[in-house]
């Protein structure tokens, strides 16, 4: 049981509103584990990459490099199963 979710842009600093996508560390199709790597992002004040807060299978990359993100939007896809991993427990 696949479960889509969307990767936000978090806010990385109570100023941050928005940063800009430097490079993609995946693409559609890698398989990746909570907190990996994905892409890195530029602030006003720093660069940094950013963690998947999803395992799973990237599906779809929204933004593009070189894009403005507002904190909040989503910059990519996943599919994962860690709803179903939750749920089969109770079996």
């Amino acid at each position: 049981n696949m479960a889509k979710e969307n990767i936000q842009l978090p806010a990385m600093s109570d100023q941050m509103t928005e940063a800009e996508i430097l490079s993609w560390k995946v693409e559609i199709g890698t398989k990746i584990n909570k907190g990996d790597i994905i892409c890195e992002i530029s602030t006003d004040k720093v660069d940094m990459d950013l963690e998947s807060p999803f395992s799973g299978e990237i599906t779809k990359l929204i933004s593009e490099e070189g894009d403005i993100i507002n904190v909040g939007d989503s910059i990519a896809e996943i599919e994962t199963d860690e709803d179903s991993l939750l749920g089969s427990i109770f079996d």
